[in-house]
């Protein structure tokens, strides 16, 4: 009986994520899961309403409110000008030299992305970097995933996605070899980008008459001092040396950044840009938001016993049980298995993968988080259904094909060398 439970689960597991490749809504979709696994397995209907919905619902609130924390200082760098000064200023050092450029986007894009976080903070650096490139004659195709992929290597190490899963991988800490292996991870993203630029730009070239849509792009600011540019990676800082927790080291953060550009406003310009950004931060995180609440339900639902005594003798044979499977197994599986928010994005279908490698209890929790990492930072920036990567692909006008066509296996080879990396430096 329970095998065929479990081959109902499965197929409802598929479907769904069948339905958001296909374009329906992450939110409504994984929802919609949390409750048919619950009503297929026999779950009644109250502990449905109290354990799951209403239990899992608000099992990661914390992790939202940091979401929060990290998109509010986001918007504090960019209205204050000093994330806009610093890319500008990294941009001029590379001079007109069309691959420099491109890999200094990547470069500076992955340390402002370092502390930075939400939707609204990739468009305004989008904004600002995109049109750079392609004034330099750098192709769309390549221009959109040099920036997203610079997003994504920044990730490995931000302090927002760190402190949002840290509730999802119970005991990870931000510090010692892991931490040490985040950092080597972001580098090999940088790398993998860097990579992709420059055999896109042997085989094609620079463009000779390149265009820009002007109106897309941002006015050009007054520039920060240079002490200002520190700002950005100074949560990074004051986590790792002064060993703060991340709410009260970005606030902290944002008073450092108004008190470094308090020659640009009054006062009273302070306390209104610090209230102003932190309305501003709201709409970068709705979406995200509403996917954390509903992976609660989705992880309660997939730890309840009914439902993780059917799944097991479908998924047993197949998930990683050592830390070397683990390895081979992210690393063959994970580029792949995170496009179009597929079966191993944790923040989707993934999640009831992960609650079911979570109740097998075999593998290390830091381990298991560090080799997840890599296929989450690359959803976060190849997968064409994220927010701020659909964006980007709006605005260098390609089409989606292309930009899988160029991102994608170099994604993929990202994940499968952090993944041996991780093995070899963690396990």
């Amino acid at each position: 009986m329970e095998m065929l439970t479990g081959i109902a689960l499965l197929l409802a597991f598929l479907a769904v994520v069948v339905l958001i490749i296909r374009g329906q809504s992450p939110v409504i979709m994984l929802l919609v899961l949390a409750i048919a696994w619950a009503a297929i397995s026999g779950i009644g209907v109250n502990d449905i309403q109290a354990k799951i919905l209403q239990g899992g619902g608000v099992q990661f609130a914390s992790a939202v409110i940091i979401i929060v924390f990290g998109a509010w200082f986001a918007q504090i760098l960019i209205q204050t000008g000093i994330a806009e000064s610093v890319i500008r200023s990294a941009v001029e050092l590379a001079g007109d030299r069309p691959m420099v450029s491109a890999m200094t986007v990547t470069v500076v894009t992955a340390l402002l992305f370092t502390s930075m976080y939400g939707v609204g903070a990739a468009i305004a650096i989008g904004v600002i970097a995109l049109p750079i490139m392609m004034s330099q004659g750098i192709p769309p195709r390549l221009a959109a995933p040099a920036f997203t992929m610079g997003i994504g290597a920044g990730t490995m190490v931000n302090l927002v996605q760190f402190g949002t899963f840290q509730k999802l991988f119970p005991g990870i800490v931000y510090g010692g070899p892991h931490l040490t292996y985040w950092a080597v991870g972001a580098c090999v993203y940088v790398l993998c980008a860097w990579l992709m630029t420059a055999i896109v730009l042997k085989r094609s070239g620079v463009r000779q008459m390149a265009s820009v849509d002007a109106a897309g792009a941002a006015p050009v600011r007054r520039r920060t001092p240079y002490y200002t540019y520190i700002v950005p990676i100074f949560p990074v800082l004051m986590i790792i040396i002064a060993k703060w927790e991340i709410i009260p080291t970005f606030i902290l953060s944002i008073v450092l950044a108004l008190a470094l550009t308090w020659k640009d406003r009054t006062v009273q310009g302070h306390v209104n840009l610090f209230n102003k950004t932190f309305y501003d931060a709201f709409p970068d995180i709705a979406t995200i938001a509403a996917l954390w609440t509903i992976c609660g339900m989705i992880i309660v639902c997939g730890q309840m016993p009914q439902v993780s005594a059917s799944l097991k003798p479908i998924f047993g044979p197949i998930l990683p049980h050592t830390p070397l499977q683990a390895a081979i197994f992210f690393g063959v599986l994970g580029g792949i298995g995170s496009i179009y928010r597929g079966p191993l994005v944790v923040i989707g279908t993934g999640a009831a993968v992960l609650a079911l490698v979570l109740a097998n209890n075999e593998l290390p929790v830091p381990l298991l988080y560090s080799l997840w990492l890599a296929p989450t930072v690359m959803q976060g920036s190849v997968d064409p259904t994220n927010s701020w990567t659909l964006w980007t692909i709006g605005y260098t006008k390609i089409s989606h094909g292309d930009f899988l066509k160029t991102a994608l296996p170099f994604g993929c080879l990202m994940v499968a060398l952090n993944s041996a990396i991780a093995y070899l430096m963690l396990a």
